[in-house]
């Protein structure tokens, strides 16, 4: 009796084997060549109230529609689709069109999509998007031990003023450094709707916790926590702030926002943290407008929109 039990376990056994060889797992997939179509992503960076009347619901390329059941609208400082996907169409002039809820256009400008990833944002609704380009390679560390850092893209979309000026400035961004708590270049100076290159931020998992700034591994709090431990994700706070760089190179230094029209006791100097995880690669969007007179939380101060990429 105990060997014809075994006899049928082995039988199911087979079955189940030969099962697993007729109904193999798929997945329907495209391949996809970078150097032939353009990846996009459409960004909506424009300095304004997040409201529900703002909401477009419809977006459309060439009169396509851009999405079907896959979302029900995009809000301010919103993107589509969602992060690391893009969509695919062939490169040369589009057009792209946005309607709110009620079928009222609100947007309607021409763009030119290239070959490979880039960003399509929307930053006016009376100005073509800016594209940026994506199609750099993405850098990485090879090292024996474990990583101390993540690389960081900064793009500059921040307004003079509510009047959509554009500055003569240029903008680059800074961190400090979590060990040293030293200021260094987090990108190089770059003008209205341009893109610095990839900057190598570094990362102290283990920093001790100070002024706000804190390590996040796990062996954070030993006292010999440099040696002899395995830090599986590490991370750390890493705090921004930015300068002013004028037409001829010269610092005109860090710089700051105005919610008042100018009045010049209003000016508070800008400071942000964020999460820095390491091996990630960040693209910090800076937004909105740098002197304003009043308004909403939205579409005054200083802001940044982030996207991870990988």
């Amino acid at each position: 009796m105990k060997f014809f039990k075994y006899i049928i376990i082995a039988m199911a056994s087979l079955v189940a084997l030969v099962s697993c060889e007729k109904h193999d797992l798929a997945y329907q997939m495209e391949h996809i060549d970078a150097e032939d179509k353009a990846l996009v992503v459409v960004w909506r960076l424009i300095p304004e109230a997040s409201t529900t009347a703002n909401r477009v619901y419809n977006i459309t390329i060439d009169d396509q529609p851009l999405w079907g059941n896959n979302y029900t609208y995009m809000a301010a400082q919103d993107w589509m689709p969602s992060q690391s996907r893009h969509y695919i169409m062939e490169p040369g002039v589009h057009n792209m069109k946005w309607f709110l809820q009620d079928g009222t256009e609100v947007y309607n400008q021409n763009f030119t999509a290239i070959a490979g990833m880039q960003e399509v944002c929307v930053t006016d609704y009376n100005a073509a998007p800016i594209v940026i380009d994506n199609n750099a390679e993405y850098p990485c560390d090879l090292t024996e031990h474990t990583a101390e850092s993540f690389y960081l893209r900064f793009v500059n979309f921040m307004y003079a003023d509510e009047n959509y000026t554009i500055p003569e400035y240029k903008l680059q961004y800074w961190y400090q450094d979590p060990t040293d708590l030293e200021w260094y270049p987090a990108s190089d100076p770059v003008g209205f709707g341009e893109a610095s290159a990839w900057y190598r931020i570094h990362i102290d998992q283990f920093a001790p916790e100070r002024s706000g700034e804190s390590g996040n591994g796990s062996s954070r709090f030993e006292d010999n926590n440099r040696v002899g431990y395995t830090v599986t994700a590490g991370s750390c706070s890493i705090y921004y702030k930015i300068k002013m760089i004028g037409a001829n190179g010269e610092d005109l230094g860090w710089f700051t926002y105005n919610r008042k029209g100018g009045a010049e006791e209003s000016d508070t100097e800008y400071k942000d943290y964020w999460t820095g995880y390491i091996g990630q690669h960040r693209i910090h969007y800076l937004r909105g407008m740098r002197v304003t007179n009043g308004g909403t939380s939205s579409n005054t101060a200083v802001w940044i929109t982030q996207a991870s990429k990988h």
